[in-house]
């Protein structure tokens, strides 16, 4: 158990470097293929807050507050909705959904390039945008796509892009905590259980931000999208 809990922190540390957006969905299908889907979705989530940490330390203040907000009004009732969701189905069918929104997150993220928004249905995508997020970043930790389709949609430039999706995420995790522990799904024990491979996050940090300029981003991602589509079809099949 720890070496994998040490795997997913490295894992997420080097992912909040900016080496490649996949990587933690891809935490996400290893951790559910090794533990139960409610386990595994619950020690994700301090792991993730944890990750964050480092991410918004390095990115503090560079979001973009105007198109923060929106989105972050919109999340809060796709997290609503997702905590509701996965307290009242079976583990079986949190693995199922889990790996559905997983699959989603791979299809919309190889097709979010291109798209504009307009200046006057910018608030009706936020609205999709924000609540999507926060639905798929409850179920599976896997917010990622719309809101990236939405900030490249309004053409942010490239540090207040990564600021405003830092922010994003390190709130929205926060704000899944309540729910999280009101359905059980946190588990102290498994927690401290598993605490002692944590320190990987800040070394899978540094070794991210070391490798960020020296790493083939495109193929990198080509390579980590298709575990995360094979890992996610062997969720649904097995």
């Amino acid at each position: 158990m720890i070496w994998l809990v040490a795997l997913a922190c490295l894992l997420l540390g080097f992912n909040k470097a900016g080496v490649a957006g996949t990587l933690g969905p891809f935490v996400t299908v290893i951790m559910v293929l090794a533990l139960p889907a409610d386990e595994a979705v619950g020690l994700l989530l301090p792991m993730l807050i944890a990750a964050d940490s480092f991410a918004v330390a390095a990115y503090w203040r560079k979001w973009e507050t105007r198109l923060l907000w929106p989105l972050l009004s919109a999340a809060v009732v796709g997290i609503v909705a997702g905590t509701f969701v996965i307290s009242h189905i079976s583990e079986v069918a949190l693995r199922r959904l889990i790996a559905v929104a997983l699959l989603l997150f791979a299809i919309v993220y190889m097709k979010q390039r291109g798209v504009r928004i307009p200046q006057q249905h910018r608030k009706q995508w936020a609205i999709v945008a924000g609540t999507t997020a926060g639905f798929t970043s409850s179920v599976a930790h896997a917010g990622g796509p719309p809101i990236i389709v939405y900030l490249m949609g309004v053409g942010l430039e490239p540090k207040r892009f990564v600021g405003t999706t830092v922010g994003l995420f390190a709130m929205i995790n926060i704000l899944k905590v309540p729910g999280y522990l009101l359905t059980g799904l946190i588990d102290g024990h498994l927690i401290l259980s598993t605490i002692w491979g944590w320190p990987m996050i800040p070394v899978g940090v540094v070794l991210g931000r070391s490798l960020v300029d020296r790493v083939d981003r495109v193929v990198f991602e080509r390579i980590t999208m298709v575990l995360l589509v094979a890992g996610a079809l062997a969720l649904l099949i097995f």
